[in-house]
């Protein structure tokens, strides 16, 4: 379940009639006039084909008036008005990262062409409305999928309180300890800059990295016998909390981002952030925080270097970016997806 329909749907249930249509096992806690589950499938997007048929069936018997979707899970949807809420976008990724492999390689994006990209399109240029947390993101599916300008709302995600919260916890200028949190793909980058960090002893100070993924082997082989870094392994709610109370430069490598919730989560918490520099990011973070050209990971692990030698350079990012992260509320997103729902569903907008 994403983090935008745990924190939108109570509120959106309250102000209407919403069957929710699933193939997982997660409830947001709303009010909901019904909740029809599908079969859980191994792949997400299978499950569209089954999901779709339900809403298509809902919509006939004239139980529902728009449907909303998911990250494009309802490309088999039928003379149903929808909205489309995507998150990121596949295509853009496989263009993004296939561009860089030789030709023969490109043969492995192929699976996720059919099982993303192609949902994608369906949805993306059939939605009555779409709907994305960023302008990046709007300018990448207008230019992939040809839609108007007007038919593609920007509704930024927000910020929990407890992340704010933990701001007050923290003791910018004690310890300096730098802190990755994210998945362990080449997709993050977090790799190449582990490997840039290890090459220099000369900064004195502990790197955490919390999550997993396919990348972890090789990292643990290239930080074995480092004493900085730290390798968390998958932390749960309240440990995050912790490791975004304890640290105090956050490192964000990441090529590509709908948005960026992690991002969101050091900035509130107070951290100076040390990243690519991408759109999306350049968007979120504002000038509250230092930017590298994508891929140089050594330039990344640089700044690093020189915020750990000025704890007071630090403490002004992270008291910057607190500051900006309060402009990204979930109220103000309830209200503005209200808008793009109910316009959906209005026979004179179609």
């Amino acid at each position: 379940m994403s983090s935008l329909a745990s924190h939108v749907l109570p509120e959106l249930s309250r102000r209407h009639e919403i069957h929710y249509v699933t193939a997982g096992r997660e409830t947001p806690k709303a009010e909901f006039a019904q909740v029809v589950r599908g079969r859980p499938w191994k792949y997400m997007n299978v499950a569209g084909f089954e999901l779709s048929h339900k809403v298509n069936r809902l919509y006939r018997d004239g139980r529902i008036d728009v449907a909303v979707v998911w990250a494009s899970i309802g490309f088999c949807l039928r003379g149903v008005p929808f909205v489309n809420l995507e998150g990121g976008s596949v295509y853009k990724e496989i263009r993004l990262f296939g561009a860089r492999l030789p030709a023969y390689k490109r043969l492995r994006f192929v699976p996720g062409l059919i099982h993303y990209v192609v949902p994608e399109m369906l949805c993306n240029r059939r939605a009555e409305k779409v709907v994305v947390p960023s302008e990046g993101l709007k300018a990448d599916l207008m230019a992939l999928h040809h839609l108007p300008a007007d038919k593609v709302a920007v509704v930024y995600h927000g910020v929990e309180d407890r992340h704010m919260a933990l701001y007050e916890k923290k003791k910018l200028g004690a310890t300096v300890r730098a802190v990755f949190v994210g998945r362990l793909h080449f997709r993050k980058g977090i790799a190449d800059v582990l490997r840039a960090f290890v090459q220099r002893p000369d900064i004195d100070i502990e790197f955490w990295i919390a999550g997993d993924g396919p990348d972890r082997a090789v990292m643990e082989a290239v930080a074995a016998g480092d004493r900085r870094v730290k390798l968390l392994g998958v932390v749960n709610r309240d440990q995050l909390d912790e490791l975004l109370t304890q640290t105090s430069i956050f490192v964000f490598p990441t090529y590509y981002e709908g948005f960026g919730l992690a991002l969101i989560e050091a900035m509130a918490s107070g951290h100076a952030v040390v990243s690519y520099d991408i759109p999306v990011v350049r968007e979120v973070l504002g000038d509250t925080g230092l930017l590298v050209a994508p891929g140089n990971a050594a330039g990344l692990v640089e700044q690093v270097a020189r915020l750990a030698r000025a704890p007071a350079r630090i403490k002004d990012h992270a008291e910057r970016a607190h500051l900006r992260a309060r402009q990204f509320s979930w109220d103000d997103a309830v209200e503005a997806l209200d808008r793009v729902i109910v316009e959906a569903a209005s026979p004179t907008a179609r």
